[in-house]
């Protein structure tokens, strides 16, 4: 039998070879080459990314381009991109754009659009004689187009305007810059409230001097009480910050006080972790028998079914005669009382060391911090809100101002207030007090500059040759037409005021650039330059000659008007 078991095993080991050698090997899978790029396809997809627009390119040629921030460029070239401009010089030295829809005037005049710095346009009649207006009031909010020829500022070449209301309110709100359209304005984005108007004049029919005096001291107090509006606000903003810093104390010691921010001891597990398991008693040592009824038996062997135990008999009982014997000899010892600890003297202690601090008796380090109350905020004035501004140079003021005494109100006010940014409106008596003006760096905007336009009260002014004698002392001037009704007239009255000694060029800048500047919009239009708005103005003659036809003009590189 013993010499059958290796013949049996080795039987056993030739027949398990085959079924082993049968198993197909594993065949590593063929390398695959991925697709050409060309081969792949874009999954479809419902949202295609839109492409981007191009943007239109018009190119304005004409025989002049009068900048007003340079010399004019003779046979010169504006090309727009968008509602910027993109490039100027002479034609030749300027790359025209492929596809670009190119104007051409050979002997036409190009210039900026027209900035008219003090308008009515876009109002009713309600608005200009309303006299309850505050410095908080807005007049952005109550523009509206009335689809009459007072609309039509573009035609005129204006393209830019200052509207506000000439009320005869004290505060006359704040006006806002506009841009006229074909049809309608829009408000420039950001200069809704582009000034505060404040009216120190009585007009022509204003009684003596002497009587206009509670006026113009009325002008004076508008800004008294600011000193202690700021205050309020900024120790409401500090009483908020202080609150804020105490509520973040007092949620964190409340977290603290729950647990909630205490670390995790390692170990200890959360909700979802399975409880742990129950003790287990402990078992008997191995010199130790199971107890049975409370006691334990000795030895440990179990107990006999007669009631014996494993050891001896113990020794008989004593007798009662053994007792009274042993009490008779020697009495029983008994332990001394132990003494009462209220009779006992308190414990002598030393005496508290110098430097020692007592411990205070109402210490108590686990009481809740108290809950802050949330400060009391000053009361809203929207009106001092306006003039705050003013006086911190985020609003300019314009100050409509007519005689000398008037003037020197408004400039006293300047001096007085420390008015950053104000521009004088009007100031027909301005003659006397240009050097004063210049000095403070004050802008002027005039109207009615008309030979015999002034009413018979201020005949003794000269509006024609007011803006020479402006201009001479350093004062920036801007001229305006006051009304909408008179929006053609604008480049005509700065042409009065080049025959009233004004220099052309600076006559030019009045009605362009520097109303662009006294509005602080200089960075977008008010001339002709790379970056800056595609306000565009083509006359078939120079600008300034009384039978200049305009042509095309163009605001932010639209059509807004085109000539027939």
């Amino acid at each position: 039998m013993t010499r059958l078991c290796p013949i049996v095993c080795l039987l056993c080991a030739a027949l398990a070879a085959p079924l082993v050698a049968q198993d197909p090997a594993p065949v590593p899978a063929p390398e695959t080459t991925p697709p050409p790029a060309e081969a792949t396809e874009a999954p479809p997809t419902d949202n295609p990314q839109p492409r981007r627009r191009r943007r239109p390119v018009v190119v304005i040629e004409a025989g002049t381009v009068h900048p007003v921030a340079g010399p004019a460029i003779e046979d010169g070239v504006v090309v727009i991109r968008g509602d910027r401009i993109v490039a100027l010089g002479r034609r030749g030295e300027v790359e025209v754009p492929p596809n670009a829809t190119v104007r051409s005037f050979p002997t036409g005049h190009v210039y900026p659009g027209l900035v008219d710095a003090a308008s009515d346009a876009f109002t009713d009649a309600a608005v200009r004689t309303d006299g309850s207006s505050d410095a908080a009031d807005a007049l952005a909010d109550v523009l509206a187009r009335r689809g009459d020829r007072e609309d039509e500022l573009a035609r005129a070449g204006i393209t830019t305007a200052y509207v506000a209301a000439a009320s005869p309110a004290l505060v006359r709100g704040q006006g806002a810059i506009v841009r006229p359209l074909r049809e309608g304005f829009e408000t420039w984005q950001g200069h809704e409230r582009a000034a505060l108007g404040l009216r120190l004049t009585g007009g022509p029919d204003s009684p003596h001097a002497l009587q206009r005096q509670p006026q113009l001291q009325a002008a004076v107090d508008l800004f008294d009480g600011l000193d202690e509006f700021r205050k309020a606000r900024t120790d409401h903003d500090e009483a908020l910050q202080k609150y804020q810093k105490e509520f973040t104390e007092y949620l964190d010691w409340h977290r603290k006080k729950n647990g909630k921010d205490e670390p995790k001891k390692e170990g200890e597990g959360d909700a979802k972790t399975a409880p742990p398991a129950e003790a287990k008693p402990d078992a008997p040592k191995p010199d130790e028998a199971p107890r049975e009824g409370g006691r334990r038996r000795r030895g440990g062997q179990p107990p006999r079914e007669d009631g014996g135990g494993g050891a001896a008999e113990p020794a008989s009982a004593p007798t009662v005669v053994d007792a009274l014997l042993a009490l008779a000899q020697d009495p029983p010892k008994q332990d001394p009382p132990k003494p009462d600890p209220a009779k006992q003297d308190p414990p002598k202690q030393d005496p508290p060391a110098a430097d020692a601090k007592p411990a205070a008796k109402d210490e108590k380090k686990d009481e809740a911090p108290k809950r802050p109350t949330w400060p009391k905020a000053p009361p809203k004035d929207p009106a001092k809100e306006a003039l705050l501004r003013v006086v911190d140079g985020e609003l300019p003021l314009r100050v409509e101002a007519h005689r000398p005494d008037e003037l020197r109100a408004a400039l006293r006010l300047w001096d007085e207030r420390q008015i950053p940014v104000m521009v004088l409106e009007r100031a027909y008596g301005a003659a006397g007090m240009a050097n004063a003006i210049a000095e403070r760096g004050i802008g002027v905007v005039l109207t009615d500059v008309w030979p015999g336009s002034l009413p018979e009260a201020y005949e003794a002014f000269d509006p024609v040759a007011l803006p020479a004698r402006l201009h001479a002392a350093g004062v920036p001037v801007a001229i305006a037409t006051g009304s909408a009704r008179r929006a053609d007239q604008l480049r005509l009255m700065a042409a009065c005021a080049v025959a009233g000694g004004l220099p052309a060029d600076a006559a030019l800048r009045a009605i362009t650039l520097t109303p662009a500047e006294l509005l602080g919009i200089a960075a977008d239009t008010g001339s002709l330059a790379v970056g800056k708005f595609g306000d565009v103005l083509v006359c078939d003659r120079p600008l300034l000659q009384s039978d200049a036809r305009v042509l095309l003009v163009l605001a932010k590189g639209r059509p807004e008007f085109e000539a027939n």
